[in-house]
């Protein structure tokens, strides 16, 4: 495969051994004659991006979700900056084999997979980030109670909890697995649902959506009764404001990642 042109996305390095990785990947990168830019993962843009025909995100799992909120088309390669600290689990690369995976890229010898993301709609206008791992929504103040109505294909249900994960099904593995939901294999159809900490008392009580599998077609619907309510994709980037009457549809986007998985 003919790699032109790559975007490595970092994490400022804490430590000499992130350093070192840092160093690493952009000395392969340029023996393989291959020109790269740099991006710093809390200062990003999609016009870094254009032209690109493959990113390289060095860091941990957050990096590279971040990295994913931003990618198109084309390649993604998690790189893990410290196996000690880091744990990894979209990088599939490190220091010490970096240099072997980008031949391996280049001779057109590695594996895809292409994994799902979800989109969603604040009062109907479409959020530019995609969730790799899910869309939380909650009060931005993780001790208040986030209050809301759920709707799934045309069932309501008003609630009160510490907020709604919904997850893909390469989320499953992280925030929602630690929340009591199912973890779904990596190639699975639909995506599933997550409610934090239901509160249950005199007037919100009875719940039957708790946790749910959704199909491709399915949306959740969300609106808000929250004075500081936000929703955010996969914990990073940018928090979107989600006050009371704040509408929210979330489900699968048709844009998948193409992440090299081995």
């Amino acid at each position: 495969m003919k790699l032109g042109n790559a975007l490595i996305v970092y994490t400022i390095p804490r430590n000499n051994e992130q350093k070192s990785t840092l160093e690493r990947i952009k000395g392969a990168v340029k023996k393989h004659s291959v020109s790269y830019s740099l991006a710093n993962r809390d200062r990003m843009d999609k016009g870094l991006f254009a032209g690109k025909d493959i990113v390289i995100a060095a860091g941990g799992d957050g990096t590279f979700l971040r990295a994913a909120q931003f990618t198109g088309s084309q390649l993604l390669l998690g790189v893990n900056a410290d196996v000690k600290d880091k744990e990894g689990f979209f990088m599939k690369a490190d220091k010490n084999n970096f240099e072997a995976k980008l031949a391996e890229i280049m001779d057109g010898n590695f594996r895809t997979i292409k994994l799902p993301r979800l989109e969603a709609r604040l009062n109907g206008k479409k959020i530019e980030a995609l969730a790799l791992n899910e869309f939380f929504i909650g009060s931005r103040k993780a001790y208040h109670a986030a209050k809301y109505t759920i709707e799934i294909s045309k069932r309501k249900e008003r609630q009160k909890s510490s907020g709604i994960i919904i997850s893909t099904p390469a989320g499953s593995n992280a925030w929602a697995k630690g929340c009591c939901g199912k973890t779904m294999p990596l190639g699975s159809e639909g995506y599933q649902f997550v409610v934090r900490e239901p509160y249950e008392g005199q007037v919100f009580k009875n719940y039957k959506f708790r946790y749910g599998i959704l199909k491709n077609s399915q949306k959740i619907r969300i609106v808000s009764e929250m004075l500081d309510g936000i929703l955010i994709a996969d914990s990073v980037g940018k928090e979107y404001g989600f006050r009371n009457g704040s509408i929210a549809e979330i489900g699968l986007s048709k844009k998948h990642l193409n992440a090299v998985w081995d």
